[in-house]
C-alpha cells in the first residue's frame, strides 16, 4: 500500500506547489481518506485470511477426530464380539443348572452336586472402552461443529451405553456381595484356582442345612441371571449401535472431507 500511495503523494505534492490553501487541504484530505480505506481493506482481507485458516485447521481437527472415533468402536467392536460368545454360555449354564433343580424330580442331592462340583459364582469386569476420542470431542467442543444428526447420533449412544454399564456395575456390586456369602459359607470344585483339598471340602459339606443351601443357590443364581441378562444386553446395544455410528461417520467424512 505505501508503494501504492508513492506515485499519488508525489503527484500530490506538486499538484500543492501551484494550489491554493483550500485546494492543498482537499488533496490532503483525499489522500488520507483513500489511504485509512485501503488500511481497512488490508485489515479485513488478513482477518479474512486468518479466519480461513483457523477453519481449516478446525476441519481438520474435526476430521482427525471422527477417523479416530470410528477406529475407537472397531477396536470396541473386537472386544464385543471377543466376550459375548463366554456371556451366553455363562448365561445358559447358569438357567440350565436352575432348570436341573425345578425339575419334579429333583432332590436334595441334585443341588448338592451342583453347588459342590458344578456351579460357579463367577462374573465379569466390563470391556474397557476406548473413549478418549469422545471425550475429546466434548471438551474442545469440536463435537458441537458436526451436523446435528451425528452429533445427536454419538451424544445418545454414548449416553445410553453409560447408562447400561452403570446399571450392569451397581448389579455386579450386589452380586459379589451374594458371592462373598456364599464362598465364606461353601467351597466349590468347578475351577482349579478353587481347588481347596478333600479335607476343607468334606468338613464343609458335611451336615450343611439344606434349606441355606437351597436359599443361597436361588438367591446368588437369580442374581446371575440379571447380572448376565443385563451385561448380554449392553454388549449387544454396544454391538450394534458402534457399528451403525461407524457407518454413520464412515457417510460423513465422505461427505464432507473427499
Amino acid at each position: 500500500m505505501i508503494k501504492f500511495f508513492r506515485p499519488i503523494r508525489q503527484q500530490l505534492l506538486s499538484e500543492n506547489k501551484t494550489a491554493s490553501p483550500a485546494g492543498r487541504f482537499s488533496n490532503y484530505l483525499i489522500y488520507a481518506i483513500g489511504e485509512i480505506i485501503l488500511v481497512v481493506i488490508g485489515i479485513l482481507i488478513a482477518l479474512q485470511i486468518n479466519n480461513w485458516n483457523e477453519n481449516r485447521k478446525t476441519e481438520i481437527k474435526i476430521k482427525n477426530s471422527l477417523v479416530a472415533l470410528s477406529n475407537d468402536l472397531i477396536q470396541d467392536t473386537i472386544l464385543i464380539r471377543e466376550r459375548l460368545p463366554f456371556i451366553k454360555e455363562q448365561y445358559d449354564l447358569n438357567e440350565s443348572l436352575r432348570a436341573r433343580v425345578a425339575k419334579p424330580n429333583a432332590t436334595v442331592d441334585t443341588l448338592i452336586q451342583i453347588m459342590r462340583f458344578e456351579f460357579n459364582p463367577n462374573w465379569v469386569v466390563q470391556i474397557p472402552y476406548n473413549t478418549n476420542t469422545y471425550i475429546s470431542l466434548n471438551q474442545t467442543g469440536l463435537i458441537e461443529n458436526l451436523s446435528d444428526s451425528l452429533k445427536v447420533s454419538i451424544k445418545n449412544f454414548y449416553n445410553t451405553k453409560a447408562s447400561l454399564m452403570d446399571r450392569v456395575e451397581k448389579t455386579t456390586n450386589d452380586y459379589q456381595g451374594k458371592v462373598t456369602s456364599y464362598v465364606n459359607t461353601y467351597t466349590f470344585g468347578v475351577t482349579k484356582i478353587h481347588d481347596q483339598g478333600a479335607l476343607i471340602d468334606s468338613l464343609i459339606w458335611n451336615n450343611i442345612d439344606h434349606r441355606h443351601l437351597a436359599a443361597t443357590f436361588q438367591g446368588i443364581s437369580n442374581f446371575k441371571r440379571i447380572l448376565f441378562t443385563e451385561t448380554k444386553e449392553e454388549l449387544e446395544y454396544s454391538l450394534k449401535s458402534s457399528q451403525d455410528l461407524i457407518r454413520q461417520i464412515d457417510h460423513y467424512l465422505k461427505e464432507n472431507y473427499n
